[in-house]
């Protein structure tokens, strides 16, 4: 290794220096040339310091977490509305001994194994949700965290391999479990799982690959598997991140088509294992999305989603656009200043890293070139590509994906990237510290420090140029001072310590542990990321007004169901907390909070995702009096204010109040129809017609029965002559994923269940199967001959049949 003196003391030149087993593509253990080993090596045994990296790592995480409890705060927003609730509909139905399957308190019903937001696949929550049957939102954030904590640990394994010191994995691990997107959107659960699981299926991947491990490769699929799972833009981004490692890997050895067979075997094994776990809920979710709610998102939508390039000056000056002023003064890029990046906000424009990690990867990686070195090349150009697509409009890159990428047009947002970046970010901390560590400081290239110089005075002149449009120039110049002092300092630390090798591991621990401060008073339990308990009350605990009026609404429906009934609820206008509180409750609700719905049901009944704020009618559910909401069995509405005041056609013929509380009205309506019913009287027509000016042709009524022309009837049915004698279905039992029905037919007809029409359920008649009908527009119908007769509908996704016509719909033969 060539060394040079300078005012830092030591300096290594780039390429003179290599550690082991640095990822794709490099040398194994033991045949680099990995130069003097830091000082403090000599200090712990490999083994003794991982051990003390994952206490301490465990000891950061901890402290970070216990800022939420003592505060009793929560992560917010879609943590609590959405996936909270999912998931304890999870405890609830493991406990009964119900399906998981499908959910009938949300949107009428929904297929909960096709909905990626749901939890069913994820092997924490649902281990979790199999111990307690009523899991507290403070389990809920613990299980969410500790997808964090198996990420920050993987990187003692990751470090280890690469002999760094302990200060190098300890930052490591807290930049990526606290750093960038991590924090800015910890409310995303589905994304933080994904996230959190990678580093772990990084570790396993190289160690198949330099192995040859089955057990390795058998690991490697699963978490792979379980990332994938996720089925979320950030999990597709984070496993082409992982077939890229595993190609530059392979590609990067002296003989790759060697190297390539040599491995055969456990590359199959983690195709087998992949396809093993992801073929069937993928391919469900591929039968949701075709029969959903969600169109293909155009280009110019998802460019809304970029990231503005002066954000990026927040990776080392958190509160640069007010991102945690208390009064929510946030001047950063968003929709009223930026009509262009309409679809970010203070928390997707958030991503502090630190000013240490931030100051290695400027000062060493780019000024020093070490970015370039073979051991750093992979992650560097993990880091340029992702940071390139996250700013979106700014760059044709994302562009240039988004219209080549299969499948990629179902996903909205490029500031996504900002998650993998992170990961890269964390990856390239650990490599640089533990460079100085050993090597001291680097020679700076003329031209890389005159780049960097230009590049940082152009993101600064951006910053502020942003920040004056809200007349915020002289509060974000404060920020950019306060964080300066801080790097000057760092780099005061770096050069001093660079003269002595004995003092820069004590440097390189000590700025470990500012890095660490930093981001656990930046980014734990602040404004970005938590929210008081108490707001979210109606799901847990409520308070005494919300207690009594569920008491109410609870007692109404129990005395229904004695009676035979099954009404469903309309909780509207009550705020976000109420929108998915009907799955914690167990109340058959109309509507919810979910971006994904069936598409059918959404069309028809119009139920939405702003139930927070209010209903939105339309033509073919104009009021709660309406044929749709009869046949749904609507018979109480749950609403923040007067029905009255919902719109005018928001007005419920004779809407009988039956509790006025703070805040909260609940109203009894009339006229709903039984969840189930004989119908003697038949029509076969198109069920999607409506008229020209929207509303529904053939609407469901009670005096007869719509069969949808694609789902047609057989012929003692329909020639069957109607009868003066009334027949009778009635609900025999109910649970989630399963209802029977006792039929009394005094002639052929045709029984409706008012449940959703969907792929996956199937009928039984007398124990025989029964075809199903899709009747009255929306819901299940089963033919039945004169007698008395027993039905049975039941939820069985995981039928081949119902598996074959997933992809015969997806492949488009159907």
């Amino acid at each position: 290794m060539k060394v040079s003196k300078g005012r830092g003391g030591v300096m290594f030149r780039l390429g003179q220096y290599a550690e082991s087993a640095v990822g794709p593509g490099q040398r194994r253990a033991g045949s680099a040339d990995l130069g003097s080993r830091p000082q403090s090596a000599a200090l712990l045994r490999p083994q003794a310091a991982a051990l003390v990296a994952c206490l301490i790592i465990t000891a950061v995480w901890a402290i970070a977490n216990a800022r939420w409890a003592v505060a009793d705060m929560t992560v917010p927003w879609d943590a609590k509305n959405q996936f909270y609730a999912f998931f304890r509909f999870l405890a609830q139905s493991l406990h009964a001994g119900t399906s998981i399957f499908w959910n009938p308190y949300h949107y009428g019903g929904h297929p909960s194994i096709a909905d990626p937001q749901s939890l069913v696949f994820a092997p924490l929550f649902l281990a979790w949700a199999y111990l307690d049957p009523a899991p507290s939102m403070a389990a809920f954030d613990m299980v969410v965290y500790a997808h964090l904590l198996v990420g920050g640990l993987a990187f003692v394994g990751l470090g280890a391999r690469r002999h760094w010191p302990v200060s190098a994995i300890v930052l490591a691990g807290c930049v990526f479990m606290f750093g960038g997107a991590a924090a800015g959107r910890l409310n995303h659960t589905g994304i933080i799982i994904a996230y959190g699981l990678f580093p772990l299926a990084v570790l396993l991947l190289e160690v198949t690959l330099a192995r040859r491990s089955l057990a390795a490769a058998v690991g490697f699929a699963i978490v792979a598997s379980l990332i994938a799972l996720g089925r979320n833009q950030v999990a597709m981004l984070l496993c082409l991140v992982l077939a890229a490692m595993a190609i530059a890997d392979i590609a990067g050895r002296p003989k790759p088509l060697a190297a390539l067979t040599a491995r055969l075997p456990v590359l199959a094994t983690i195709l087998a294992v992949g396809i093993a776990i992801n073929l069937v809920p993928l391919l469900l979710t591929l039968q949701f999305a075709a029969l959903s709610n969600r169109p293909t998102v155009t280009l110019a939508n998802a460019l809304e989603a970029s990231l503005h390039p002066s954000v990026l000056l927040t990776a080392a000056v958190p509160n640069l656009f007010g991102s945690h002023n208390m009064d929510w003064n946030y001047w950063g890029p968003h929709y009223t200043i930026m009509p262009e990046v309409a679809s970010t906000d203070d928390s997707f424009n958030y991503v502090f890293f630190g000013a240490v990690p931030v100051l290695l990867l400027v000062w060493f990686g780019i000024a020093g070139r070490h970015l370039a070195a073979p051991a750093l090349r992979f992650w560097t150009v993990v880091l340029l590509i992702s940071v390139l697509f996250s700013v979106g409009r700014y760059t044709p890159l994302f562009a240039i994906v988004f219209e080549t990428l299969p499948g990629f047009s179902f996903f909205r947002r490029p500031i996504d990237g900002m998650f993998v970046a992170g990961v890269a970010l964390a990856f390239l901390s650990g490599h640089l510290l533990s460079a100085y560590a050993r090597h001291g400081l680097p020679v700076l290239g003329r031209w890389t420090s005159l780049a960097v110089a230009l590049s940082l005075a152009a993101l600064i002149a951006s910053a502020l140029s942003v920040a004056n449009m809200s007349h915020k120039v002289v509060a974000a110049s404060l920020e950019i001072g306060k964080s300066g002092l801080i790097v000057a300092a760092a780099v005061g630390v770096l050069a001093w310590a660079a003269r002595s090798p004995s003092w820069r591991p004590v440097a390189a621990a000590f700025l470990t542990l500012v890095a660490a401060i930093e981001l656990v008073a930046w980014n734990a339990a602040t404004r970005l990321n938590a929210e008081p308990t108490a707001v979210y009350g109606p799901l847990e605990p409520v308070s005494a007004d919300q207690q009594a009026a569920l008491d109410v609404l609870h007692a109404e429906l129990d005395a229904r169901r004695r009676q035979g009934a099954r009404p469903r609820v309309e909780i509207v206008a009550m705020g976000g907390p109420w929108q998915n509180v009907s799955m914690v409750q167990e109340i058959e609700a109309t509507n919810g909070y979910n971006p994904l719905r069936i598409g059918l049901y959404d069309r028809f009944v119009a139920a939405g995702e702003t139930a927070a704020a209010g209903r939105v009618f339309t033509r073919t559910f104009r009021s709660f009096d309406c044929e749709m909401a009869r046949a749904l069995g609507v018979e109480y509405v749950v609403s923040g204010k007067p029905i009255e005041e919902l719109g005018q056609l928001g007005r419920a013929a004779k809407a009988e109040l039956i509790h006025r509380g703070p805040g909260i009205h609940i109203y009894r309506l009339p006229k709903a129809e039984p969840r189930a019913i004989f119908h003697a009287r038949l029509e076969v027509a198109d069920a999607d017609a409506v008229t020209l000016d929207g509303a529904l042709r053939n609407p469901p009524r009670g005096d007869r029965a719509v069969i949808d022309d694609e789902t047609p009837i057989g012929l003692a049915a329909w020639m069957a002559p109607v009868t003066t004698a009334e027949g009778s279905a009635r609900i025999r039992s109910w649970e989630p994923g399963r209802v029977e029905i006792d039929v009394h037919a005094p002639t052929a007809g045709v029984v409706v269940l008012h449940d959703t029409y969907y792929p996956g359920w199937v009928a039984t008649l007398n124990d025989k199967p029964a075809t199903m009908l899709r009747a009255d527009t929306l819901f299940r119908g089963v033919e039945v001959p004169a007698g008395l007769h027993r039905i049975v509908f039941e939820y069985r996704p995981l039928d081949p049949a119902n598996l074959w016509d997933a992809a015969r719909r997806i492949g488009g033969t159907r």
